[in-house]
């Protein structure tokens, strides 16, 4: 067994038994029957007029060739196949040769690929020392997770789908890359040490590290497939010097807004007509059930209340809609001389906003934003 067998068993996949699946059956004349009593015009008819384009296209045989299913097909349709089996049989392993693993032990840029569940992808850079992604055996190499933004996008995706494609290029030499396709798992630092007599020496000085220069966790990848990113479109570049400060979260250091993303209004900033939607509703769930608030909706349509405030909210934090209804002064006079609407009022039902974007997890400064733009209507609805 390799030393890395605890991370988690290889699959036993049996390439010379992947199959391509059977295409749906056809009648003698080579398509499928219409469906009985259909409407020529009907959506049914029309998904079967294609129907027969599908299930004519070759279904090339699958053998020991690595590759998905969809990249063999377009191979058949393009007429790639005699290039495309000869990368495969020249340039793609199920391991990392010994050229790789001195390839990789040199390099310092990274590219990873990761999916959700659902399929929803991430792409993201990972940059070090020369050398940070670390060798184990042939069949596995780790790499390090600094502190960064608290996303975890990445990471977050290997929870649910280890499947992981990462790219390292080499731009200062060689220009070229390598391709490593496999799959990930999460690894805190005590669990790697648990493996001490099978790391390399700088890992475990690097897990001996102090603050921020010290990894959080490590991401093991079990080899699938490698092969190289060829040379021809990879630009040569010199590298100049740059301090680095890894895991700062210093504003400036950091980029700080460089695509000016603080510029763009509010409105949009939070999620446009769909974050305004959301945010009504659980507003008007809390103020409605509020026996101090209420009341001043007894007698009020609140379908149509809800479309008022949509519109109101989207002027208000800056979105493409124009508020129509009657000003605040005009509204609220009523409630004021009828009810008693005053201070309290007005403070408990910026406290149900507050709680409403809060409970839609908006960051604490938009947040606070949008309290401090309604904060300032205060006299407008008290008639002051």
């Amino acid at each position: 067994m390799k030393p890395f067998a605890w991370f988690g068993a290889k699959r036993k996949r049996a390439l010379a038994s992947r199959r391509e699946s059977l295409p749906e059956k056809e009648t003698a004349s080579g398509s499928t029957p219409p469906p009985q009593n259909a409407d020529p015009g009907s959506d049914a008819t029309a998904a079967h007029a294609a129907a027969p384009i599908a299930l004519k296209r070759f279904n090339p045989p699958r053998g020991l060739l690595p590759g998905s299913d969809g990249e063999h097909r377009l191979q058949c349709d393009y007429g790639s196949e005699e290039r495309a089996h000869g990368f495969y049989t020249r340039q793609v392993l199920d391991y990392l040769s010994p050229t790789m693993q001195a390839f990789i032990a040199r390099q310092e840029i990274l590219f990873v690929a990761t999916a959700d569940r659902h399929g929803e992808c991430d792409c993201t850079s990972k940059f070090g020392r020369p050398g940070f992604i670390r060798v184990l055996d042939e069949k596995y190499l780790i790499y390090p997770e600094y502190r960064g933004n608290g996303v975890f996008a990445n990471l977050g995706n290997i929870t649910e789908n280890p499947h992981i494609a990462m790219l390292i290029l080499d731009l200062y030499r060689d220009t070229v890359g390598l391709h490593v396709n496999g799959r990930a798992r999460i690894v805190g630092n005590e669990e790697l040490l648990a493996c001490r007599d099978n790391l390399p020496d700088d890992v475990i000085l690097e897990i001996g590290l102090e603050g921020k220069k010290r990894p959080e966790r490590w991401v093991m990848v079990e080899v699938e497939e490698a092969y190289i990113q060829c040379s021809k479109h990879i630009p040569l570049m010199k590298k100049l010097d740059k301090r680095v400060d890894w895991g700062t979260d210093n504003v400036v250091a950091k980029g700080g807004d460089y695509f000016r993303l603080q510029e763009i209004p509010l409105y949009d900033r939070i999620g446009g007509d769909k974050a305004m939607e959301v945010l009504v509703d659980g507003f008007y769930r809390r103020v409605l059930n509020d026996e101090l608030v209420g009341r001043f909706f007894e007698d009020v349509d609140m379908e149509a209340q809800r479309l008022k405030q949509k519109s109101f909210l989207a002027m208000i934090f800056g979105g493409p809609y124009p508020y129509t209804g009657k000003d605040l002064r005009s509204v609220h006079q009523r409630l004021i001389d009828e009810l008693g609407l005053s201070d309290a009022h007005f403070d408990r039902v910026l406290q149900h906003f507050r709680d409403t974007v809060i409970e839609a997890q908006l960051p604490e400064p938009e947040v606070n934003g949008l309290c401090e733009i309604l904060e300032g209507f205060r006299d407008d609805v008290l008639n002051r």
